[in-house]
């Protein structure tokens, strides 16, 4: 007897459909699997067989042949182990399920019986929303959440596979109702609040900036002088997720296996910070076409803490995210596109010693050391950070005297305002903060006098600026004049975003 099956597999973070087609024929037993399967898919005949034995079906007694389509894509992890499962009962008539073609199966198995969770079913849940609302997604019950965060979805979660076979003779009684998604709060708690940064008033001014507008920025100061720290009260302030980010993360997030879906979709925006040993692979992507740091960072920030310490590959393959927001990997098992738009956030030290800005002690380096250390940052990648802040170490005394200032709270409520007028203003486009725009549209928007304008130009002369790095400077000023919520750029936004950019020429003389 032949029966087909609907399943699904994960290429990167799209869902691809899968049928399991499976031909049960008299003869001697075998089993045959074919469809460009790899080692844990090859090996699921021993475990769908025992967990059939473990709920009292028998094995493979005839000759059962199993096709993967489509047979050009690579089926990778244990995923099919519930749909081959039910595939060979079926086709061996040990069970009759009416309707089999309206239902998507997902999940591994264990000897016993048990369903175990799997990656990316919310990435197969959400195209199966889009494609064929109409079929019932069968997964494990420790992805029913996951599942049941895609609304209009039927969704059935067995604990066991005898349970999931019950199931499907009546499924309108075992369908799944969860309430709705709610935030992820307890990273939340997690994050230090301003109030406990200590002065410091330019990193904050340059953070909230960030926040408002999505601008790469890039803290250099001595060590200690409190760049990592103000670098992690970032989150607090960064504007709410709309619920096509939330969804769009937490796709990635899933297919990755880094989310625990207890409390729903992502609310909270993705704080990443890698260790410097990171590789371009664990940056980027590309082992086993997973998604790297970067992608995980996909609408929020991706921090590099002690930037010249990171490989000089690593810190180059950003380059092109940075101005695209996609990755794009070339590999032999074929081509792939992850979504990567993040704000890059970075801290260094000035030199190797790290007191080459410190008034109150001595650098011991060499002018060819600070040189070289320094040159571990390419240009055409300092030219995208937006906002280059040099962080002056302060004395302790001073720095408690100054107090803690504004909370994170009252930071966020300027920023959200300003991520209102510019979400307002840029209404009929697919772009919503003003770190992502292009050159020309900027430049549509900035409402700026003949004065301002000249000042730009003799200031971008003066400054050495590239064309990429004068673009960037308008954005960052028309998200200052936003954050006084005014709808024309003056001189006085355009002189405090050009001063974001003096490190990078400082560097250069």
């Amino acid at each position: 007897m032949f029966q087909r099956i609907k399943s699904a597999a994960l290429r990167g973070i799209e869902a691809i459909p899968v049928e399991i087609e499976v031909d049960s024929t008299s003869g001697l037993p075998g089993f045959s699997l074919v469809g460009l399967p790899d080692n844990a898919v090859r090996e699921a005949r021993e475990r769908v067989v025992a967990a059939m034995r473990s709920c009292g079906f028998y094995g493979c007694s005839t000759r059962m042949t199993v096709n993967m389509s489509p047979a050009d894509l690579r089926k990778e992890g244990a995923a099919f182990d519930l749909g081959l499962a039910i595939g060979i009962l079926t086709a061996t008539e040990q069970i009759v399920v009416n309707e089999l073609e309206n239902f998507l199966f997902l999940g591994e198995l264990s000897l016993d019986g048990k369903l175990r969770p799997v990656h990316g079913v919310l990435a197969v849940a959400a195209n199966l929303a889009r494609s064929a609302p109409q079929t019932v997604l069968v997964v494990p019950h420790e992805n029913a959440q996951e599942a049941t965060c895609v609304e209009r979805l039927k969704v059935i979660a067995p604990k066991t596979l005898e349970e999931c076979l019950n199931g499907l003779q009546r499924p309108e009684r075992v369908y799944c109702s969860y309430p709705e998604c709610g935030s992820v709060s307890a990273a939340q708690n997690k994050i230090p609040d301003f109030s406990q940064v200590y002065g410091m008033a330019n990193v904050k001014r340059a953070l909230e900036i960030s926040a408002a507008g999505a601008h790469n920025f890039l803290l250099v100061g001595s060590p200690g002088s409190g760049k990592t720290l103000s670098a992690r009260c970032l989150p607090g302030i960064l504007p709410a997720m709309r619920q096509s980010e939330s969804l769009e993360s937490t796709i990635i997030h899933s297919c990755a296996g880094t989310f625990n879906f207890s409390e729903g979709l992502m609310k909270s925006r993705p704080f990443r910070s890698p260790h410097h040993t990171a590789t371009v692979a664990s940056l980027v992507g590309g082992m086993k076409l997973r998604p790297g740091e970067a992608s995980l960072a996909h609408n929020g920030v991706l921090f590099l803490d002690e930037l010249p310490e990171f490989q000089r590959t690593a810190l180059e393959s950003l380059r092109q995210p940075l101005e695209e927001g996609i990755i794009r990997l070339n590999r032999a098992r074929g081509s792939i596109n992850f979504p990567a738009n993040f704000v890059l956030g970075a801290a260094m030290n000035p030199c190797p010693c790290g007191y080459a800005m410190d008034k109150r002690r001595d650098c011991r380096c060499m002018p060819e050391t600070i040189k070289r250390y320094r040159a571990k940052v390419s240009g055409p990648l300092l030219d995208r950070i937006d906002l280059q802040v040099s962080v002056p170490s302060v004395p302790i005394d001073e720095n408690r005297l100054s107090g803690g200032g504004e909370s994170s709270e009252e930071i966020q409520k300027r920023v959200e305002a300003a991520c209102e007028i510019q979400e307002n203003r840029l209404g009929g486009r697919k772009i919503f903060r003003n770190g992502h725009l292009d050159g020309k549209t900027i430049k549509d928007i900035l409402f700026w006098e003949s004065e301002s304008e000249n000042f730009a130009m003799k200031a971008a002369e003066k400054w050495r600026m590239s064309h990429r790095g004068y673009d960037r400077m308008l954005k960052v000023a028309r998200t200052i004049a936003d954050l006084r919520r005014s709808s024309r750029v003056e001189r006085a936004d355009l002189a405090e975003a050009i001063q974001y950019r003096a490190l990078e020429t400082a560097w250069i003389d």
